[in-house]
């Protein structure tokens, strides 16, 4: 009977040792993803600061190309005046048009709601390309490629 009684609390003692064993472990894999968990909101926040960051120089620089366009656009305006008479009304067309695109621009970089990640990749791309593009144009309304 007492080999029994000192089986059966063994079995009582190994079962509770197990048990809080396996609890332990348990406890230390919760407690290892919330730090994974913590970590990662920090690297979420921080990237997103970076992004707000781009996002606000791009805009500052684009607001200045834009602005630099608009300088630009009234000096051709005041060339033209100044050019041949056969000549200026083409060169106004250019210049209307160009001043149409860099206003178009302008709403544009003003009403875009930056949300970040692939979207945003994407506008920055576009909206370089078609800037550069007026700036180009701005250079050429001069030229004698038409």
């Amino acid at each position: 009977m007492k080999t029994r009684q000192i089986i059966i609390t063994a079995a009582v003692l190994a079962n509770a040792f197990l048990l809080t064993g396996i609890n332990f472990a348990q406890e230390t894999k919760v407690e290892a993803a919330k730090e994974k968990v913590k970590e990662a909101k920090t690297e979420l926040k921080e990237a997103k600061a970076e992004n707000d960051k781009d996002y606000r120089e791009f805009k500052t620089e684009v607001d200045l190309k834009i602005s630099n366009n608009e300088k630009k656009i009234a000096d051709l305006k005041v060339k033209i005046n100044a050019s041949e008479e056969k000549d200026k009304a083409n060169y106004e067309k250019k210049v209307d048009a160009l001043e149409l695109r860099n206003t178009e621009l302008k709403k544009k970089i003003a009403e875009y709601k930056y949300e970040g990640g692939d979207q945003w990749i994407v506008f920055k791309r576009g909206f370089n390309k078609d800037l550069k593009s007026v700036g180009k144009a701005i250079k050429n309304v001069f030229s004698k490629k038409d």
